[in-house]
């Protein structure tokens, strides 16, 4: 029988209480709405470039500290809701979850990094802009063709409908290192665009997900089928706002996997994805980063290191050997 790596569990851990989200500065109020940062035409990163006057100088260092304080409460709350689940965690600072506009501000406050003045700026943002709204217009018809109503659609129907623009997102961040022509400040800011679509598209599907599988469950989907139990995996493995989530619905898996009713595979992956934000390490080698330009796995936990105790684990998983694995993906990075 396979072996499966299990969360540890910790009982009787005291919650705390997280800190209140930190308010947006007031400079920034123009471009909130309904619970959404839009950075329109990004006029606000002005402060960052030279020949900046003074109040703009001050409204930019007012919109880093914010996306430092918030994201640090941010994780701050996600830690409570983790220890609420017997989790032991800490989550790192840097990553904003359960904040949406914390996201995305820090998101648009990256964009300038790189660039050496407000017109050369201007002119990449320009550039992009065409490119992106090609994009937008694709996802946004594809996605209104599938437009579900859950009155009458069948669940398959209804993750469909989610999985769509998750991927079409992603498959044009990829893509966007195909386009022929596009000098570096440009190819950058079109990344940074296509990174806030994905962190917008994840955010509302992560919500989707969470209520499906509270209402139903994973044996629920199963019953629809493998192929919507495999699309409901996909928006949960990209539910990185939300570990929490990501948790409740890998124990909900792990019978099932043991089982055969889900596939181990799908198990050892989003296994991974909750190691690594909840503990930092990781068990199966699934997760990669560029790594002096070829990827590699993220910190792997004690023994992981040692690439036949790795690829026993993989085995055990039904997961192909490590270096295998990583002929999928290019080269260099």
């Amino acid at each position: 029988m396979a072996r499966f790596r299990m969360l540890f569990l910790l009982a009787g851990l005291g919650v705390f209480s997280a800190a209140p989200a930190a308010p947006a500065p007031p400079v920034l109020a123009p471009f909130i709405h309904d619970g959404s940062f839009e950075p329109g035409d990004y006029g606000f990163v002005r402060g960052a470039f030279p020949g900046a006057t003074a109040q703009q100088v001050a409204d930019w260092k007012a919109i880093k500290a914010y996306g430092k304080a918030c994201m640090q409460d941010a994780a701050l709350i996600q830690d409570a809701e983790l220890k609420k689940l017997g989790v032991a965690a800490s989550v790192p600072e840097e990553s904003g979850y359960q904040d949406h506009v914390c996201m995305q501000v820090n998101m648009a406050d990256s964009v300038p990094d790189g660039m050496k003045s407000w017109e050369d700026f201007q002119r990449a943002m320009s550039r992009s802009l065409p490119y992106f709204q090609t994009y937008e217009i694709a996802v946004h018809d594809a996605t209104k063709a599938l437009e579900s109503d859950p009155a009458k659609d069948t669940l398959e129907e209804q993750i469909t409908a989610h999985v769509v623009p998750d991927q079409m997102w992603r498959f044009s961040a990829e893509s966007r290192e195909k386009i022929i022509g596009l000098d570096a400040p440009t190819r950058s800011a079109l990344k940074s665009r296509l990174i806030s679509a994905i962190i917008n598209v994840d955010w509302g599907n992560s919500h989707w997900a969470r209520h499906v599988l509270e209402t139903q469950g994973w044996t629920s989907v199963l019953k629809a089928g493998h192929k919507p139990a495999k699309m409901l995996w996909t928006l949960v493995q990209h539910a990185d706002v939300d570990p929490g989530f990501q948790v409740m619905a890998l124990r909900q898996l792990e019978p099932l996997a043991r089982s055969g009713q889900f596939p181990k595979q799908g198990y050892a992956l989003l296994t991974d994805r909750v190691m690594l934000a909840t503990t930092g390490k990781q068990h199966y080698g699934s997760q990669l980063s560029c790594q002096s330009h070829h990827y590699a796995p993220i910190s792997l936990d004690a023994g992981g290191d040692n690439p036949k105790t790795l690829d026993a684990r993989r085995a055990d998983m039904n997961l192909p050997p490590e270096a295998t694995y990583l002929t999928h993906f290019p080269p260099h990075c």
